[in-house]
């Protein structure tokens, strides 16, 4: 047991313990009494020894540890490794890129090869409708100046001219004076004839060159007033449904102006017109009230 100058087992005195002024200081340790530094040198060289001791195995711990391989120790040759990689990989994905915009740029050029061509075929196909339309409008002037030479010959009745194999009448105006679709009919049947039919696209380009054409500067004009003459055309029975004066259903889409037939006005209008607009051949009808008084195209066949 180790005691100090606080007490003392016995009960006696501290004063034995501290000895004469300048003498060291004595501690009891069981029943010896040691110098104060004594112990505190012995218990520094404890102290010592036992870090010591640790500092050796922290070392041997430190150098088995340092030994081993880490997945966080990088060193300069596995990141130039890995820097290697990242370009190899970075020259293909661009490498690829450069591939897919080559494809790209080959499949754009040829789509508008493509395009350029349709385009072309089209130019083409236009102007050999063009040429089409031209030689059909040529071969009906040669009927028709053809038709003029031979009308002397009999085969059609005075006042009727023939066109290719047909003889028509035209009542015109002044010379006659005009009539509604009702009316002209009667007129062209106490002829030998009937209002026109016009059934084929070479008769309504025969028409189109003989009949007298009206000029409105390239717009359409809405056919009022004098405009026009009557065709054997009507669909007063049932609207929408054109029917011939030969009892014939109108085929196809007939040769209509644009926007014709509309069936316009309070009494609607339900008889065919030809209205030869100095444009085209192709169009050239249009529907109006059939008490409206017009000139008119009757047709019959030759003798």
């Amino acid at each position: 047991m180790i005691s100090n100058n606080g007490g003392s087992t016995d009960g006696k005195s501290s004063h034995r313990n501290t000895g004469s002024k300048g003498s060291p200081c004595m501690v009891r340790v069981g029943p010896r009494r040691l110098p104060v530094y004594s112990l505190v040198v012995a218990c520094l060289g404890l102290l010592n020894a036992f870090l010591l001791l640790a500092a050796v195995v922290i070392g041997i711990h430190c150098g088995n540890v340092s030994e081993r391989p880490s997945l966080y120790q990088l060193t300069p040759q596995m990141l130039i490794e890995e820097v290697k990689q990242l370009q190899a990989i970075t020259k293909e994905t661009m490498k690829s890129q450069q591939e897919a915009q080559q494809l790209l740029e080959q499949e754009i050029k040829s789509h508008e090869q493509v395009k350029h061509q349709l385009k072309q075929n089209k130019s083409l196909s236009d102007n050999i409708q063009r040429q089409i339309e031209a030689l059909r409008v040529e071969k009906a002037t040669l009927q028709s100046d053809s038709a003029n030479i031979m009308q002397s010959c009999g085969r059609c009745l005075p006042g009727f001219l023939l066109l290719n194999t047909s003889c028509y009448f035209h009542g015109r105006f002044p010379s006659v004076p005009l009539k509604n679709w009702t009316d002209s009919r009667a007129d062209c049947i106490s002829r030998g004839a009937d209002l026109a039919v016009i059934d084929n696209f070479d008769e309504q380009v025969n028409l189109f060159e003989y009949l007298p054409k009206i000029q409105v500067l390239g717009r359409y004009i809405r056919p009022w007033g004098l405009g026009g003459l009557w065709i054997g055309l009507t669909d007063i029975q049932t609207e929408g449904k054109w029917v011939w004066v030969n009892n014939a259903t109108l085929q196809g889409s007939g040769y209509w102006l644009d926007g014709q037939p509309d069936n316009d006005g309070a009494l609607g209008e339900d008889c065919a017109a030809l209205w030869n607009v100095n444009n085209s051949g192709r169009r050239t009808w249009y529907d109006a009230g059939c008490q409206k008084t017009k000139e008119w195209l009757c047709e019959r066949k030759p003798i």
